[in-house]
């Protein structure tokens, strides 16, 4: 197994822009941490290189859905103008966590240096009404 291993290792090494690609491409999660204390849920999503307007948050039936979406192009040209390479690219990545008992009115979000974070406060909690059994 190690050689195979080496094998698609080489075959990078040959052409070292196929690999970036398919990294970015195919292997991009949202890498984040959720932290419950008794009043909410803090989500913290790690989303480098998107900016605000590319963000989409939805919470719908105690689902939290992120998602994110980006397109680059990239043009380099000569002295006399003339273009020597030109580049397009896209990507996107999606998360959905089950978050239950949260008060949707309420939730707060923030990106700050590819960061984002999110605040999801609990519903209050309610006792149950006391109900009196009639015995038959």
């Amino acid at each position: 197994m190690p050689n195979e291993l080496r094998k698609v290792n080489e075959f990078f090494d040959l052409f070292p822009d196929v690999g970036p690609m398919f990294q970015n491409r195919f292997f991009q999660d949202i890498k984040m941490d959720i932290h419950e204390t008794e009043d909410n849920y803090q989500v913290t999503a790690d989303l480098p290189g998107y900016a605000k307007e590319d963000i989409t948050v939805d919470y719908d039936k105690d689902i939290l859905s992120i998602s994110a979406h980006r397109k680059s192009e990239k043009t380099d040209k000569d002295e006399e103008g003339h273009i020597i390479r030109q580049e397009r690219s896209s990507g996107s990545v999606h998360r959905e966590i089950y978050l239950k008992n949260v008060n949707e009115a309420d939730i707060t979000a923030a990106l700050t240096d590819g960061v984002l974070k999110l605040v999801l406060p609990k519903l209050e909690k309610t006792a149950p009404p006391k109900r009196k059994i009639d015995i038959v």
